[in-house]
């Protein structure tokens, strides 16, 4: 009877184990996405607030990758299959693009929706920053913890974009702006243009908040 009831426990605990997986599971929402010359194809173009997993196939024939918020596949080879897994805390607008030279500039870009009814939050303080080949200029250089809004111009000849603790803007044509709000905490936080081998050139910082 003992070892019957031991059996039976055990059972019990795998039973539990596999139940909280499936519902861990469910907390996330599957996305896939296809990309190829020049495109992106998403199963779907939102989710609510949560974890979100991007499941990106390269159907291209050249190397590609997957960039939002902040984060970013490896590069992929024709026919290869990579995920990424992004925590979405808040509703609103997320940019992605193709980082690879000027592939979002010919159509691989786009905006993946958090629906969702989170305020959005007011910013405490408004950080100027200025893009051009290949320079990242923060002013001012330090800022106060709390919501920042960062308001960016690309005064250079090529298209680039600004990437902060999890947030990034649109790909910026010369001449044209954009601006992300981010909540940031007392520490150092990097900053960059992901466009592939931008950041290696000088297009990348770090921010001191106190």
């Amino acid at each position: 009877m003992r070892r019957c009831a031991v059996a039976l426990l055990a059972a019990a605990a795998v039973g539990t184990a596999v139940a909280g997986s499936s519902f861990a599971g469910a907390q996330a929402t599957g996305v896939t996405v296809h990309m190829g010359e020049y495109y992106f194809n998403l199963s779907q173009n939102s989710a609510p607030v949560g974890a979100v997993v991007f499941t990106v196939v390269n159907d291209g024939t050249i190397q590609h990758d997957f960039s939002i918020a902040g984060k970013t596949t490896p590069l992929l080879n024709p026919g290869q299959t990579a995920t990424l897994t992004v925590d979405f805390t808040h509703a609103g607008s997320n940019p992605y693009l193709c980082d690879v030279g000027e592939h979002a500039v010919q159509g691989m870009q786009g905006v993946f929706t958090i629906a969702g009814t989170t305020p959005a939050p007011k910013p405490t303080a408004t950080v100027k920053v200025t893009e051009r080949e290949f320079k990242i200029t923060l002013l001012p250089k330090r800022v106060k913890h709390g919501v920042i809004k960062f308001t960016v111009k690309n005064t250079g000849k090529l298209p680039h974009n600004f990437v902060i603790h999890g947030r990034q803007t649109p790909l910026i044509s010369p001449g044209k702006s954009a601006s992300i709000v981010v909540s940031l905490k007392t520490g150092k936080y990097k900053y960059l243009c992901s466009i592939k081998g931008h950041a290696a050139a000088g297009m990348k910082g770090t921010l001191v908040v106190t």
